[in-house]
């Protein structure tokens, strides 16, 4: 297995960003850290925000137990949804019912972007796959044994127990994440070894939103009961994304899109 470079390993070495990706994008397809997973035992943690910090879709903060997790260390890369490429596609069994009836919709073979010479700054093989629908990810989770993490066992692994503002403490720091104001594309995953999480989550914040299994409730926070969620409803997605703003990169911040967006800045990672 080819070993990690230090600079991509030392949270204190302080190396240049400039190093960091050159080191990244030599490994390529070849980084260890593909396919690797974090461990999140069960327990409870403290999910969500209080007033006035935050927006009311993540208030108020409250304590939420999750079971035991493995997690993806990284996003989802082009080189391993390259597999999914090859044969996902057409197989029926790996998509839900509406996952399929959308693919079928758009003759969809492969992500979006995916090829294109203009979006070559997205495509390296172990930048995280973009362009890939709610659909496109369950199903490639699926494919692979897997699953989408809930919006709760995502910030579980992303802030740890303590209820951390980003996964590496309290303070914004733009050293630590891809985010607005850096290159105008993704990153190749794992360039920050300083930004990970308590749970050893390498690019929780920045780089690309995540797709989480969970549908789209504003006022989930709120509510003693969460409503069952409708068919066509919006899917949350966590961590910000290589142009989002530090606020966005907040544990607890929430979005969301419909389940058939294909954008630049929005992947997933797998759990199970």
């Amino acid at each position: 297995m080819t070993p990690l470079p230090r600079i991509l390993e030392d949270p204190e070495q302080g190396a240049p960003l400039a190093a960091r990706l050159a080191a990244a994008r030599e490994l390529g397809a070849d980084d260890p850290r593909l396919g690797a997973e974090c461990e999140v035992p069960a327990g409870t943690f403290r999910m969500g925000t209080d007033p006035p910090e935050g927006s009311a879709p993540e208030q108020p903060a409250r304590e939420v137990r999750t079971g035991a997790l493995r997690i993806d260390l990284l996003p989802v890369t082009v080189c391993q949804f390259a597999r999914f490429v090859a044969s996902g596609y057409r197989d029926r069994a790996v998509w839900s019912d509406a996952g399929w009836a959308f693919r079928e919709e758009l003759g969809l073979e492969r992500p979006r972007f995916w090829g294109e010479e203009q979006w070559a700054a997205y495509l390296h093989p172990n930048q995280p796959v973009v362009g890939v629908s709610w659909f496109e990810a369950e199903a490639y989770a699926r494919f692979s044994g897997r699953r989408l993490p809930s919006e709760a066992e995502w910030e579980h692994a992303a802030r740890g127990e303590g209820g951390r503002r980003y996964p590496w403490g309290a303070d914004w720091d733009p050293h630590r994440a891809a985010h607005r104001g850096g290159p105008r594309h993704t990153l190749p995953v794992g360039c920050f070894p300083a930004g990970r999480s308590p749970h050893g989550l390498w690019d929780a914040a920045g780089n690309v939103w995540e797709w989480t299994a969970d549908a789209w409730d504003a006022e989930a926070y709120t509510r003693a009961q969460r409503l069952a969620p409708a068919s066509g409803a919006l899917r949350a997605a966590r961590g910000g994304a290589w142009n989002a703003l530090p606020a966005q990169l907040r544990c607890a911040n929430r979005n969301a899109w419909p389940p058939e967006a294909r954008y630049s800045n929005l992947g997933f990672r797998t759990a199970r």
